[in-house]
């Protein structure tokens, strides 16, 4: 899928750019580590591109990914999660395999649109994972909709506790998405990192390509979710940050996660900026399969 057709909001700006992210996207998926097949989901917003792994009869995991990216980003976490029944799904509007034909402009639209991939997919009551953007559209469904969360796994969210630091963003980020440069891309992916550390090759091919011949069609902002909201959640919570976070400071992130929700777990990654995923893949997958092996105490 381009996000190219008659009716669509283009995602790429040419077929040529479309398809040659395509072929970086394809690449990228022949790193992921177990079978998969993939579905595609209506919803108003658009058609839905969903990566679909793990047994049938496990227990169901929603993933999100993070803004500028898709799902084939989760190749790394996929080893945690072996024994589970995993959906990974492509934003409509960013960069990925999925269409959009209505932009998901307001958190309200946000909720819409799980509700009806829920409801696609036959899902009641679910664990939802979300990295960075991903992080915050599960923080808000959760909040909105906490009678279909059963687990919360919540890894270096954007906004969501901690406001979003826009002018930093502008100095660092926007200029790679403004005018996009191989080495321009580069630089701002190195600060989004742990010191001295760069993307793997096959990685950052897929957000060349993505930041050169893509135009994110998602204008929906972050923002900061209310205590009062997080009231609503009984399941367990786990947040996964990396002492090197660029975002927000990781201490502060911390602490607020923990007087918000005192019963949920907090773990710093060391040695991890915000691709953390990446960067530590062998703490974060441990953290999570420890996570989601216990008993669950929804309520």
């Amino acid at each position: 899928m381009t996000g190219t057709g008659r009716n669509d909001l283009s995602v790429f700006k040419s077929e040529a750019g479309a398809g040659l992210f395509m072929h970086t996207y394809d690449k990228l998926m022949e790193y992921w580590p177990s079978q998969y097949e993939t579905m595609e989901i209506q919803t108003e917003f658009g058609v839905c591109h969903v990566i679909v792994s793990g047994p049938e009869d496990g227990e169901t995991v929603l993933m999100f990914h993070g803004m500028t990216s898709n799902s084939a980003m989760w190749y790394p976490t996929i080893e945690a999660l072996r024994d589970f029944r995993v959906y990974c799904i492509d934003t409509p509007g960013d960069f990925g395999k999925s269409r959009v034909v209505k932009r998901i402009s307001t958190p309200e639209d946000a909720v819409l649109w799980i509700d009806q991939v829920l409801d696609a997919l036959g899902l009641a009551k679910i664990t939802f994972i979300g990295h960075s953007m991903g992080g915050w559209f599960c923080s808000n469904y959760a909040t909105s909709r906490p009678e279909r969360i059963e687990r919360l796994i919540l890894i270096a969210p954007v906004a969501t506790f901690l406001p979003v630091p826009f002018l930093k963003f502008l100095l660092k980020v926007y200029p790679a998405m403004l005018w996009p440069k191989p080495d321009r891309i580069r630089k701002a992916w190195d600060w989004f990192c742990k010191k001295g550390y760069s993307l793997p090759s096959q990685v950052m091919d897929m957000v060349i390509a993505a930041y050169t011949h893509g135009r994110s069609q998602l204008p929906v902002v972050p923002r900061v979710i209310e205590k009062e909201a997080w009231s609503r959640i009984s399941a367990q919570v786990l947040l996964l940050v990396g002492d090197e976070e660029k975002i927000y400071d990781a201490e502060s992130v911390m602490k607020c996660v923990k007087e918000t929700l005192p019963d949920s777990e907090v773990v710093l990654i060391k040695e991890a900026g915000h691709c953390l995923i990446l960067e530590q893949k062998s703490s974060v997958n441990e953290a999570i399969r420890r996570f989601m092996i216990k008993p669950s105490t929804y309520k």
